[in-house]
């Protein structure tokens, strides 16, 4: 294996030149995962590096948590980030996008067959046609549930949009609206940790029924996926 083989397994050799003399100089990795980089940087080709730009469209900034990338809409827009945000306007429940609402009729699609972190989660949903379920009123609550129950799929935890990142206060991310001040379906005593358990989730325990809870972002869980049914 000898000294070279040892430096080129450790590092990477440049050669230079030294008034004739050939000088090999050993240069190591920077990071070998995103655990070796600040909190805001991610080992990207051994080197922390700004994960950003990320797949954010117009009003919207790509924000980092904990090395990963994900999209948040500007000051004074919401939306999906993913597609684009627009300016909102007040309304009586809270932020309400001119012309930018989805018409139509909401589904849940549970994705059962695989396990994602919150934002790959908000990914994969937007790369599929819809978005991360958001829930705005106590009947959307229960077609998620519905389709939790269809699933057959006990004491698990599923994905929403819910998180209150970055500034602290819960919104759907899919739509950009806050939770209502007047409807919620937290378990006894959630949320405990929104400082560190950062998005929401549907948790089940002891098979007595699923209700929402807040969980670390970084988690793998299933994603609830929410598209939007026309009638022709």
């Amino acid at each position: 294996f000898g000294l070279l083989g040892l430096l080129w397994f450790c590092g990477i050799v440049h050669g230079t030149e030294v008034s004739g003399l050939a000088v090999n100089t050993l240069v190591l990795p920077e990071c070998m995962s995103n655990a070796d980089c600040g909190e805001l940087l991610a080992c990207i080709d051994l080197r922390c590096q700004d994960p950003c730009p990320g797949p954010c469209q117009g009003n919207a900034t790509c924000k980092i948590h904990n090395h990963l990338p994900y999209c948040a809409c500007d000051p004074g827009f919401s939306g999906n980030p993913f597609i684009g945000c627009q300016r909102a306007q007040a309304s009586q429940r809270g932020v309400l996008l001119t012309g930018s609402i989805p018409s139509g009729r909401k589904v849940y699609k549970v994705e059962r067959f695989f396990k994602v972190n919150y934002f790959a989660a908000l990914a994969y949903c937007t790369t599929q046609g819809g978005r991360l379920a958001s829930i705005e009123s106590n009947d959307e609550n229960k077609l998620i549930k519905e389709a939790i129950n269809n699933s057959g799929i006990r004491n698990e935890q599923f994905w929403t949009s819910g998180t209150n990142l970055p500034q602290g206060q819960w919104i759907w991310m899919s739509s950009g609206e806050p939770l209502l001040p007047d409807y919620s379906d937290w378990w006894p005593g959630q949320p405990s940790n929104p400082a560190v358990e950062r998005c929401l989730e549907f948790w089940e325990k002891d098979l007595n029924g699923y209700m929402w809870n807040d969980k670390q972002c970084m988690e793998q869980i299933y994603p609830i996926c929410e598209y939007f049914e026309y009638d022709l």
